[in-house]
């Protein structure tokens, strides 16, 4: 096999011999895995995180002028993508913490009838949103966040390794961010039909 260097390869790729950029992936997935480690730590989300991080290279690859190496350009998405994941899975953990609180607590007696009414609205859309996930991921949901138990304590009681609770975990906030969100986008689309 002849070495090219990683320009030829991009302009390759964008002339149509896409199965080249299987040899840019494979050349460079080390890299990118390891600098979205050390961003996310060790985790299950590193894997998606760099799948997502070849995919938008892909997509974007027109957007490669050359200027900079194809490895540093590379890298920068991968860090992109590492940063946004973290702030989101900081906020996100926040939100959750918070939903837990309500449901533990409920409505206060003591606040204004607005409020109980909202606060009660609120826990019936996340006990909603629950009832709509998958057995698997309403459990690690519950556990973790309303219970209070640790992956490994999960792992022991459900009888499944620590690294399936963990992708479990991810994908079930995943999907319970995708619901919250879509039913958003959805109130705020009939509130401007209306």
């Amino acid at each position: 096999m002849i070495a090219i260097d990683d320009r030829s390869m991009v302009k390759a790729v964008l002339a149509g011999e896409r199965e080249i950029y299987r040899r840019l992936v494979e050349k460079y997935q080390g890299m990118v895995f390891a600098a979205i480690a050390r961003i996310t730590g060790s985790r299950p989300e590193v894997e998606d995180l760099a799948q997502e991080t070849f995919w938008q290279a892909y997509r974007s690859l027109s957007c490669f002028r050359g200027e900079a190496r194809f490895s540093t350009w590379l890298l920068k998405i991968a860090v992109n993508k590492a940063i946004d994941f973290h702030r989101r899975r900081r906020d996100e953990k926040k939100r959750l913490e918070g939903y837990a609180r309500q449901l533990e607590c409920g409505p206060r007696p003591d606040g204004a009838p607005e409020g109980i009414i909202l606060a009660k609205e609120e826990q019936e859309r996340l006990h909603g949103f629950l009832s709509r996930l998958p057995g698997h991921y309403r459990y690690v949901l519950k556990r973790h966040y309303l219970d209070g138990l640790t992956y490994r304590e999960m792992s022991r009681e459900a009888g499944v390794p620590l690294k399936t609770i963990e992708t479990r975990l991810y994908r079930a906030r995943k999907a319970l961010r995708a619901l919250w969100i879509g039913e958003e986008e959805y109130v705020q689309f009939e509130s401007r039909r209306a």
